[in-house]
């Protein structure tokens, strides 16, 4: 499993917020929408991004729908969870309809942002890694996105896929603000793995607080013999 069993964002977004008034303590709750538009808004903001207010409203819809770890994986035909991009990308492909296999890809989309976002020190120990589901997604919203060529979502969804890498790191920054932070040796050389592969500006500001300065990284080899 990629995610523990206490599932962050339920924890995150419906816990109890303490306010010290005085000798007495109150208990503020917070509508799950207002808290993730507030953290959305925020993460865009600290990391210095654009994002039309449509893409960060889809970013806030889908936090609050996984906020529920039922919704965590897509159900086939038959109520079974789709664990697997290429078996959600399989089903996508079965379906006949083009409503039915643009929501299938959509789908396919949010799940892989959601990963991506929330997990990425998790995919360092699986068969794929990052750049797998932030590829598959970015295609997933860019295939949305022509399909609705002719629709009010198009601009959404290919902005969804232009900004895909952008976005993912506007999902980790509010992962890390829930309390999954990086502490140990091994988590800190996966974030830089990570960062060596993904140029992120918010991984090179996490390990820089670690103390790991992220100057510069390596060229992609040409192909070509010096």
């Amino acid at each position: 499993m990629l995610y523990s069993k206490e599932h962050p964002l339920e924890v995150w977004a419906l816990r109890r917020v303490w306010v010290d008034q005085g000798n007495t303590k109150s208990i503020l709750f917070l509508n799950p929408d207002e808290y993730f538009h507030a953290a959305v808004s925020g993460a865009i903001e600290n990391l210095g991004l654009r994002a039309t207010d449509h893409a960060k409203v889809y970013l806030v819809k889908l936090l609050g729908h996984y906020m529920f770890r039922e919704n965590l994986f897509p159900m086939d035909t038959e109520g079974k969870a789709v664990d697997t991009l290429a078996q959600q990308f399989a089903l996508a492909l079965e379906e006949e309809k083009e409503e039915a296999r643009e929501f299938r890809l959509r789908q396919m989309g949010d799940f892989s942002l959601y990963i991506a976002g929330f997990f990425s020190p998790s995919l360092k120990r699986k068969p794929v890694d990052v750049d797998y589901y932030i590829g598959m997604g970015e295609a997933a919203y860019q295939n949305v996105a022509s399909l609705q060529s002719k629709r009010s979502g198009h601009d959404l969804f290919l902005e969804l896929s232009k900004k895909f890498s952008s976005f993912v790191d506007v999902l980790g920054q509010i992962s890390e603000e829930s309390g999954f932070n990086t502490t140990n040796d091994k988590d800190l050389l996966r974030l830089y793995d990570l960062w060596l592969k993904t140029g992120s500006d918010r991984l090179a500001k996490q390990l820089a607080k670690a103390g790991i300065v992220a100057a510069s990284r390596p060229k992609e080899p040409t192909g070509g013999d010096s």
